[in-house]
């Protein structure tokens, strides 16, 4: 068993609805859709949290676990200042609105995007 499945089925007790797909019941109402071998764009991946696709389990559990501590407080604290958008976001930007490629990795635009998609509130503490 690997150890992302371990976490999801024993620390965090997921819900079973499927053969590979679970869901994590948080204490405050909240939930986490997880998918082990889940199929994306034609590619088949180690895993899925809610719409984030891994390839690693290691990936996948560090991710899940920042989620969790996110929807349970609402907040994503991010360990730098908030930095300036990008010159080529909104025009140039090859992949407009998607927010998902390593070049939106510092972008203050991304940030807010991906915290509105995970539906937390975004903190730099700097």
């Amino acid at each position: 068993m690997s150890v992302m499945k371990m976490y999801v089925e024993e620390y965090l007790n997921a819900e079973q609805v499927a053969e590979n797909f679970y869901i994590i019941h948080l204490s405050n109402g909240k939930e986490i859709e997880v998918t082990e071998r889940p199929v994306h764009n034609g590619n088949v991946w180690d895993w899925k949290v809610d719409s984030q696709v891994f390839d690693t389990d290691n990936y996948a559990l560090n991710y899940l676990k920042k989620l969790v501590a996110e929807k349970l407080t609402g907040k994503r604290i991010l360990l730098h200042k908030k930095r300036e958008k990008p010159d080529i976001c909104g025009y140039a930007c090859r992949f407009p609105g998607e927010c998902n490629r390593a070049l939106c990795s510092d972008c203050p635009v991304a940030e807010a995007f991906f915290a509105e998609r995970d539906g937390v509130e975004l903190v730099y503490a700097i």
